[in-house]
């Protein structure tokens, strides 16, 4: 097993009253691409900036590389580069804005070779952008210069919060190859916090839920929100006038807290089900079919209602069936799969 790059304990921050990180335990191998995924508000980059050490929980653990958060010296912590959803470009030219971090590390010999390697692997042209001042770029080519005046460094670690928000389609297979530039031959530790999933799911080895500050083993892509209503010993989850999935009342189940139901725990069939008490059956309509080519697996997108679930095959399974979008199918899932966010993951 590779060492762990980050190893989080009980880690909890509030902004006053409020908890927006409470996190039991997360471990993070050195060498993944991890993919974290959440609503707004879920903690996403809260989580980052304490990774990046940017800020500081008010309890609990957090070590990289085997070094507690208060004695990181600052040589360890510039092996760490993160990049915000609106990123900040000093007011020089694009050269100078790479060549910054370099002279900082101590590291500028050779620097038109590893600037010129940085903005190659954007997708900008050195002789192009090397001497075009900052306010003479797009938001589209802004985000690329501030990812390659990362990827200069050769980062160990790689910190990205909505990496994708400011580029078109056609900017962002190139912003891709960046990524997994950096992860395959510098072997840097990617982690990754977007609302895109379809990207994500094909970037990253890995994926954890966040929701409310909360993780979960899974993303959230069936997260369950919304309004439950009570009926005798029952509360009811209505996707539409006609289905609904029940839990009993044991379950505190918040109207914005909701619950999550893994991709894989749901089974779908072209055939209605055999309902018996302990399952939930539904019938929808596939809006989307992904190949999750990492794990050879198939994603289906449901519309049940005014609600999409996430099925998980796999690609045999969905060989002998061929699922395609518009088409109507049953899916079932056992009450057990309902799931309230743990603080653990």
């Amino acid at each position: 097993m590779k060492p762990f790059v980050y190893e989080l304990q009980n880690l909890r921050t509030l902004y006053g009253e409020k908890p927006v990180l409470d996190i039991h335990s997360l471990k993070v191998e050195e060498g993944e691409i991890l993919g974290l995924v959440g609503s707004n508000g879920s903690g996403k980059s809260t989580l980052l900036r304490h990774l990046a050490f940017l800020e500081a929980a008010q309890s609990g653990k957090l070590q990289y590389c085997g070094l507690d958060a208060t004695s990181i010296p600052l040589s360890i912590r510039r092996d760490i580069s993160i990049l915000l959803p609106e990123p900040y470009l000093l007011k020089r030219t694009v050269r100078e804005n790479l060549l910054f971090g370099l002279k900082v590390r101590g590291e500028a010999h050779n620097s038109d070779q590893r600037i010129h390697e940085a903005l190659e692997l954007v997708g900008l042209l050195p002789k192009k952008f090397m001497h075009r001042a900052w306010h003479e770029l797009s938001s589209g080519e802004t985000q690329r210069v501030a990812l390659a005046s990362r990827l200069v460094l050769r980062p160990k670690t790689l910190l990205l919060d909505e990496p994708t928000n400011s580029l078109d389609y056609s900017g962002i297979p190139q912003f891709t190859d960046a990524i997994l530039h950096a992860n395959r031959e510098w072997g840097t530790t990617v982690i990754i916090a977007s609302h895109d999933l379809l990207w994500l799911s094909e970037i990253a080895t890995r994926k954890i839920g966040l929701h409310f500050g909360r993780l979960m083993d899974f993303s959230t892509t069936n997260l369950i929100v919304g309004k439950w209503r009570e009926k005798d010993d029952e509360r009811f989850f209505d996707f539409d006038e006609t289905q609904s999935m029940s839990l009993p009342k044991s379950y505190r189940i918040g109207e914005k807290r909701g619950v999550a139901i893994n991709p894989r725990d749901i089974s779908i069939s072209l055939t209605p089900f055999e309902c018996k008490e302990d399952l939930i059956c539904l019938t929808g309509i596939i809006r989307d079919v992904l190949h999750l080519t990492k794990t050879n697996e198939i994603s289906l997108k449901i519309v049940i209602g005014n609600h999409v679930l996430e099925c998980i095959e796999s690609f045999e399974y969905f060989e002998r069936y061929h699922f395609y979008p518009s088409q109507n199918v049953s899916v079932s899932f056992a009450k057990s799969a309902i799931k309230v966010p743990s603080k653990e993951a």
